[in-house]
């Protein structure tokens, strides 16, 4: 099983999509809250959620069912 890191923050839907779309996948999904890091915070305030997959960085724009199958199958 394989590990990703989900960007998040409270009272996010967005969040809560995301977390739901990766219950469907056999990952390890370890939520990473932005408010708790100042520079998490700058980095992603905008962006959320944000998931990082080995190295690479998917913003939500990008994150749907099907690109999800792309790279965690």
């Amino acid at each position: 099983m394989s590990e990703v890191i989900l960007y998040v923050k409270d009272n996010c839907g967005l969040c809560e999509e995301v977390k739901d779309l990766l219950s469907l996948f056999e990952v390890q999904v370890v939520l990473v809250d932005i408010e708790s890091d100042p520079a998490l915070l700058e980095k992603y305030m905008l962006e959320i959620p944000v998931l990082k997959i080995g190295e690479e960085e998917l913003d939500y724009r990008k994150i749907d069912y099907f690109e999800l199958m792309k790279r965690l199958q």
